[in-house]
């Protein structure tokens, strides 16, 4: 019976990457059994690895090329899988050895021990990974431990870069290294320490060193530092030397590794944190605007919960608004409100009041003072920032906040704002200004003031189609003079979202031509003479019944 059909192959791949497959069945290599399935090598942009393997009875398969390592059944698993089926149709046979009649490993079991010796050795002796496997067990296993020999094993991580497609492999070697090492714990742990400290670190380095950002050496170095963190805490090293060597290493390793102070403030205790700490401080008054040492200090602090340490220390760069609003979440979080209002203050007495970044700041602002009912400063933010901002959005909430609060207040604040949008609005530097103090008259249903604004000031076409759109209830033709040109500049575009865009409008303008006493029909058929050979507009047209 078949382990697996080209459906299969098919089902698993999808349609584009079973049809890419057959064309890679040639470049298929070095097609070998494993207990569970297959491996091979198939050429592409790179040489790949395939191994097609036996999954409860079903086909699954992985691949070393970009594709496949995103956990994707591949071309080049499709190209594996139609050579198998080659092969099964000339030898009638296409299920991994092992898994059929032959049962391999029972005919291991009968093997006697020096037939045994003999086939590891050979084996050994042709592949360099087992041969090193095997000489760190050795190592690691024999009577008397060579220390240096393991050392030199440890140096040998140490590299330059790795290669795409080199990554497991090296990751297979660091971890033979560990499982070395880490084998003699408790007995040796203190000889060990370094050598896993030495092994952590290198391996670390060579995982930033690779084509691939190899996320398995990676994995590597962290069980390295797993097994380092064992050895230390069976015999704890110098609390002052740890202290200062991980602060080193941190403040020198880019980001990837989940390595954090508290995995070893028991280690350190009191000393090694004050050295740790000490290493951070001299960094910092080197290179006071680092944002590693900056993240490593506040990380320690937070780790002893000393927040008015944490509040002091995210208190000595203050350039953005940002780190206002950092330091009042943190009060919030411990029930300071009251200081984390008077840091918000703070905050927003000393940013520019033209910052964008400190929208996020009055916000906050804004929600604390309105759970307190400080309602006049609630209204003050606003004020200010509407000042700053002259947006709508600023408007109608200023109008919203004041009306709850005084409505008799209103009219006379309506007044400044609208004096503010009218001198913005001459402003030809402020581009939209225009826009908002329209939009701001229609908010207020001043259709009148609106449709004489889009007369004065520049505005882009949705607001003067708003403005159109209240004026056409009272003043059709004069609202006609405007819809029928912003027709013919969206014609213009010569591009379907302009079509649509033009027979959409038109569309709603029949009962507009209508109340001004004119022709319908005889100006869609206008539009149709004048742009008769604009097949696309013509076509949206017929689909709006026009």
């Amino acid at each position: 019976m078949a382990w697996f059909t080209e459906v299969d192959l098919e089902d698993l791949a999808g349609g584009r990457s079973f049809s890419r497959g057959q064309g890679y069945v040639e470049a298929v290599s070095n097609l070998r059994d494993l207990p569970d399935g297959v491996v091979a090598t198939v050429r592409g942009t790179d040489p790949y690895q395939v191994r097609l393997y036996d999954a409860d009875g079903g086909l699954d398969g992985e691949c070393s090329c970009p594709y496949g390592e995103e956990g994707n059944f591949c071309k080049h698993c499709v190209a594996v899988g139609l050579r198998l089926l080659d092969r099964k149709r000339a030898t009638g046979n296409a299920r991994p050895r092992g898994a059929g009649d032959v049962d391999v490993r029972a005919f291991i079991a009968t093997l006697g021990h020096d037939e045994l010796v003999d086939l590891v050795w050979q084996h050994a002796s042709e592949d360099p990974a087992m041969y090193q496997r095997m000489l760190l067990r050795a190592l690691a296993s024999a009577e008397t431990v060579d220390i240096g020999l393991l050392a030199e094993q440890v140096e040998r991580l140490e590299i330059d870069w790795i290669n795409y497609g080199e990554e497991d492999g090296y990751a297979e070697g660091a971890d033979a290294v560990i499982e070395a090492l880490a084998a003699l714990i408790p007995d040796r742990a203190t000889e060990v320490q370094p050598l896993l400290r030495r092994a952590f670190c290198l391996i670390y380095q060579a995982a930033q060193r690779s084509e691939d950002h190899c996320g398995a050496a990676i994995g590597s170095a962290g069980d390295a530092w797993d097994a380092y963190l064992q050895a230390c805490e069976t015999d704890p090293p110098d609390p002052a030397e740890l202290g200062e060597w991980f602060a080193e290493f941190r403040l020198g390793a880019p980001d990837g590794l989940e390595v954090s102070i508290s995995d070893i403030a028991d280690l350190l205790g009191v000393e090694g944190l004050d050295a740790y700490w000490a290493v951070l401080e001299t960094a910092n008054t080197t290179k006071p605007s680092d944002w590693t040492v900056r993240r490593l200090r506040e990380e320690l602090i937070r780790a002893t919960g000393d927040l008015d340490a944490l509040v002091a220390c995210y208190a000595e760069d203050l350039s953005s608004p940002h780190r206002y609003v950092d330091i009042a979440r943190l009060l919030l979080n411990e029930r300071r409100t009251a200081e984390a209002i008077e840091w918000l203050e703070r905050g927003r007495a000393g940013v520019d009041r033209w910052d964008h970044r400190a929208s996020g700041l009055a916000d906050l602002l804004v929600e604390l003072y309105t759970e307190a009912g400080r309602t006049e400063e609630v209204i003050a933010l606003w004020q200010a920032r509407f000042q700053s901002e002259g947006s709508v959005e600023t408007y109608r909430v200023l109008r919203e906040a004041i009306l709850a609060a005084n409505p008799g207040r209103w009219p006379e604040q309506r007044e400044q704002a609208w004096s503010l949008l009218r001198r913005r609005a001459d402003d030809a530097s402020l581009w939209s200004a225009g826009d908002v103090y329209v939009r701001v008259l229609l908010l207020e249903d001043e259709d009148e003031a609106a449709w004489d604004a889009i007369g004065r000031y520049r505005c882009d076409p949705q607001t003067r189609l708003a403005a159109t759109d209240r004026r056409s209830a009272t003043h059709p033709a004069e609202a006609l003079a405007i819809y029928l040109p912003i027709i013919e500049a969206a014609v213009a575009q010569t591009s379907a979202i302009g079509y649509e865009r033009a027979a959409d409008l038109l569309l709603t303008l029949r009962g507009v031509f209508a109340r001004a006493g004119r022709d319908f029909e005889a100006e869609v058929a206008r539009l149709k003479a004048v742009h008769s050979r604009k097949r696309n507009f013509l076509g949206a047209l017929r689909q709006r019944g026009l």
